[in-house]
């Protein structure tokens, strides 16, 4: 046998029951009050993750600015070992110009007495 595990319902007893108004309950103003709490949760969380976005790209320009001035040093020592190097040719040049200067100043006197003794 198949017991059947509802009751059907008489319309009618729906009519003759008593029917009253129950004030809705106060939870639905924890629920908005739980919703406001979470937005705010998610903006504060929003506003958190644009700084460290913020932060990450500050980060980033600074990196690439201290390459750039890195680089721009590099180029400067070369420029200036270049001028020392330069520099120094030039000295040595000098140097060996000037002893050339006193040989033919040395030969010159030479001659020149040379000159008048004859």
């Amino acid at each position: 046998m198949v017991r059947q595990m509802t009751k059907t319902v008489d319309t009618r007893e729906l009519l003759r029951a008593d029917h009253r108004l129950v004030a809705a309950r106060a939870t639905r103003r924890w629920v908005w009050v739980v919703l406001v709490m979470l937005c705010g949760f998610a903006g504060l969380l929003y506003m958190r993750w644009e700084d460290g976005t913020d932060q990450a790209r500050q980060l980033q320009e600074l990196a690439s600015d201290n390459q750039k001035l890195r680089e721009a040093l590099s180029q400067s020592r070369l420029q200036e070992q270049e001028a020392e190097a330069t520099q120094e040719q030039l000295l040595s040049r000098i140097a060996g110009l000037s002893a050339q200067i006193d040989r033919l100043q040395t030969e010159l006197a030479f001659f020149q007495q040379q000159k008048k003794s004859r």
